[in-house]
């Protein structure tokens, strides 16, 4: 039990701090997983590393309250250090970019008010009210708010057209016109097939993974333009900041020399109370470092996802 407390006190948590219900006394929730190191590290030492990157890319499950809180946390944290990252939102297409601009032109303080200008509640994203608390620190030291997605009409287009949706110059300035490595296909359709508990076609799957890489490589060259002076930090979901398919193969590739630090905020599984069972690709977390946090339910992934595959099929056979 000592060990148990020693532990949340190191990593500034307590059982009662969290929003998420499930796994609050999981050994692992509130722990900060070094990846490379393969050991455990505190936040004061984890956010003395962030200061150091030009790009800070961070990972989340999109509807956990404690991951969007935690993004805020550190974002504070890192002001606090001096640093005046612009921040960039996955959820923000391009053509919300004036929609943004006016608003805070209007109203330069208003977090809340955000997202009523981008016509969020339309969006499919959850409640706006998670992501306020990183937009609020972000707008208290006058930082700027980004958005990095592809607009949202050539990613409609793309569902159903691929990368032919885009236009070759796009393509050649995204980087998308070089074919993808064989590995690196095989891991996206791994992974695609594996969070589709099997249901993806393989014309589907193909169709995903041009979607990914597209709006990968625009978060990217979003991020690369926003980034003087000072570097920017993305809040995007967790399968986008992977470094071995993810947005900093596109960093790396756009921006050599900067550093680029990825963060993936996880949720606790009872099944598994070591990092290293939390592996996703080859063997190992393609992150540098995992921020372990309890869930936001209790529900098999897979059978909720047949559940809401049911329901999409009985709709088109109406």
């Amino acid at each position: 039990m000592l060990v148990g407390y020693l532990a949340l006190a190191v990593s500034g948590c307590t059982v009662t701090s969290w929003k998420s219900t499930f796994g609050r006394h999981h050994p692992l929730s509130g722990r900060i997983w070094d990846v490379s190191s393969a050991r455990f590290i505190d936040r004061q030492s984890l956010i003395t590393r962030l200061a150091r990157a030009d790009f800070l890319l961070l990972g989340e499950r999109h509807d956990n309250p404690d991951h969007h809180l935690l993004q805020a946390e550190v974002l504070r944290r890192l002001i606090a250090l001096g640093r005046r990252p612009a921040v960039g939102f996955e959820m923000f297409g391009l053509d919300d970019a004036s929609a943004i601009a006016n608003h805070l032109g209007l109203a330069p303080n208003d977090a809340a008010g955000l997202g009523r200008a981008v016509n969020w509640n339309k969006s499919g994203w959850p409640d706006w009210a998670m992501y306020q608390p990183i937009a609020e620190a972000a707008l208290q030291a006058r930082l700027r708010i980004v958005a990095t997605n592809l607009p949202r009409a050539a990613a409609r287009k793309m569902n159903s057209d691929g990368l032919a949706a885009l236009e070759s110059s796009v393509k050649g300035e995204l980087g998308l016109d070089r074919p993808l490595s064989d590995a690196m296909f095989a891991a996206m359709a791994t992974d695609i097939r594996d969070s589709h508990c099997g249901y993806a076609s393989e014309e589907s799957v193909k169709a995903m993974i041009d979607v990914q890489r597209a709006r990968d490589a625009q978060m990217a060259q979003s991020l690369i333009a926003a980034s003087d002076p000072d570097g920017a930090i993305l809040v995007a979901g967790a399968g986008h900041v992977r470094k071995d398919y993810g947005i900093p193969v596109y960093l790396a590739a756009k921006a050599a020399g900067k550093q680029v630090i990825s963060i993936a905020f996880l949720e606790v599984d009872n099944q598994k109370s070591e990092p290293p069972n939390y592996t996703l690709a080859n063997g190992r977390l393609p992150f540098d470092y995992v921020w372990f946090t309890p869930r936001v339910d209790d529900e098999d992934p897979c059978e909720k996802f047949k559940s809401q595959f049911e329901q999409l099929k009985k709709r088109s056979d109406k």
